[in-house]
């Protein structure tokens, strides 16, 4: 029982993304004609493993974390996925990855 208390701060740090400079410059948006004469660059995924346990804010702030740290380590400038709507309710996190501009 101990080990276990002991272990869920490890689990809830596992979950955090730290955000830096390059996901700063991320834009997610839920609105498919900002990404339409953009490259495409792959297929993200926003879900924490403590997003059943976390409330329906923290587990967008969340997602949209590990969205923006997923898209600058492809080298996007940009990530289509619902969780940008602030009516997001769940429970999908995916997103698509994009680079625009030149």
């Amino acid at each position: 029982m101990l080990r276990s208390l002991l272990l869920l701060p490890l689990l809830a740090l596992s979950a955090c993304v730290i955000p830096n400079s390059r996901s700063n410059t991320v834009v997610v948006t839920d609105t498919k004609s900002v990404v339409e004469k953009c490259q495409k660059l792959g297929e993200l995924e926003g879900a924490s493993p403590l997003g059943k346990v976390l409330l329906r804010d923290q587990a967008r702030d969340a997602a949209l974390a590990r969205l923006k740290a997923g898209g600058a380590e492809l080298g996007a400038t940009h990530v289509e996925s619902s969780v940008a709507d602030v009516k997001w309710k769940g429970p999908s996190t995916a997103g698509t990855a994009y680079k625009c501009g030149t």
